[in-house]
């Protein structure tokens, strides 16, 4: 079955994955929390794991795992119709007609969470109209809803704008499949600064000639691009601290265009586009979109609409069934002095040891949504049309 509908929903606690059929009704759901799967009909339990399995390829344990077999109904026992009288017939000794025999209401088991109402259908007797008065309609079926109840709002994370934050419970979407990760695409691997060391030729066989040369020896490299290495392993070293405290990391991110995301960050308080700027020695102050290096003339710099950000948002979208924000984070490195007037919503500036204050900010993942995020950002086929 082809056309089945898989989405995710979120709610006091619970973090399930639907299995719908084309018309909207539930037939199953998987439990990330406690690794069960629940099919709600038996004849469509190959169906629901097939599903999950072929859809949500990150689900691996719970779709090898032996689904419970759904909760079956008993039938419910015919009821006996009501016939009544013919005209000009009388039933001898009967002062009137015998009242309506019904039977107990049946008793129905059904999962939890799902409302079923039973049926009673009056079987119509050959010959015999059944009065518009005896006729019991039978209820119409209420399909389960794909899109859970909308949650309680969750306030902003610090320094976020509130029309940036949206729950990642609200809005169930189809995520795209990403092909599985390889030693090739994994990211994981990626030290900071990787486009700055194949620049300067410290890495791979580049690295290996210095060596033999002897280059590594020599006086110290007026080459600025390796001031801004070092500072990409300063603001590296940094955000590795915080993976302590149950956030994730990522170096080097490359884009199509050449260009990289410095850093990755992602944890429960969101994710984080880092960039660096080395400017050793200075004193840098940032003011009405103006960058003033010690006493110089100021320089436009703007901190809003970088790109890094906007481009992550895009590709974890893609292969999350949840919303992923993502705010700028700008690190000097080097300077004596920073000073920053104000900054736009989503946007931090700082030295690299004030990253530190990341670590405590909660509210916008859950710990499976972190892992979920950190899986996909890892992966370099995620990356192609960011």
């Amino acid at each position: 079955m082809q056309d089945l509908k898989v989405t995710s929903w979120q709610l006091f606690g619970h973090d399930r994955l639907y299995v719908n059929l084309p018309d909207g009704t539930a037939i199953g759901w998987a439990d990330r929390g406690s690794g069960t799967i629940t099919v709600l009909h038996p004849r469509y339990r190959d169906a629901v794991t097939d599903a999950l399995a072929r859809q949500v390829p990150d689900l691996p344990a719970l779709v090898g795992e032996e689904a419970p077999a759904g909760p079956r109904s008993r039938p419910a026992p015919p009821p006996v119709p009501r016939i009544p009288p013919m005209r000009g017939m009388r039933k001898r000794g009967a002062a009137q007609e015998a009242p309506p025999v019904r039977g107990p209401a049946p008793e129905v088991d059904v999962a939890p969470d799902v409302d079923v109402t039973p049926a009673v259908d009056v079987a119509p007797v050959p010959g015999v109209a059944a009065p518009a008065s005896e006729v019991v309609p039978a209820p119409e079926a209420v399909p389960v809803p794909d899109v859970a109840p909308a949650p309680e709002a969750v306030p902003a994370p610090e320094g976020v704008p509130a029309s940036e934050v949206v729950p990642a419970q609200e809005r169930p979407r189809r995520p795209a499949v990403l092909p599985a990760l390889t030693p090739a695409t994994d990211l994981a691997s990626r030290r900071p600064g990787a486009q700055l060391r194949e620049q300067l030729g410290e890495s791979g066989t580049g690295a290996l000639v210095r060596v033999a040369t002897g280059a590594l020896r020599r006086h110290k490299d007026a080459d600025p691009r390796r001031g801004a290495l070092a500072g990409e392993r300063r603001v590296g070293a940094e955000l590795k601290r915080l993976t302590r405290h149950g956030w994730r990391v990522l170096h080097s991110v490359p884009l199509p265009d050449g260009t990289e995301i410095g850093h990755l960050l992602i944890g429960p308080g969101g994710v984080f586009a880092v960039s660096t700027d080395h400017r050793p020695g200075a004193s840098v102050r940032i003011a009405e979109g103006a960058l003033h290096i010690d006493d110089g003339a100021p320089q436009p710099y703007e901190l809003d609409g970088r790109p890094g950000a906007r481009r992550a948002r895009a590709a974890l979208e893609a292969y999350c069934a949840f919303d992923v924000p993502v705010q700028t984070v700008l690190v000097f490195t080097g300077v004596t002095a920073l000073e920053v007037a104000s900054t736009p919503a989503g946007v931090r500036v700082c030295r690299e040891r004030q990253l530190s204050v990341l670590t405590p900010l909660t509210g916008v993942f859950t710990p499976t949504q972190v892992e979920r995020v950190y899986d996909v950002a890892r992966n370099r086929e995620a990356w192609p049309d960011a």
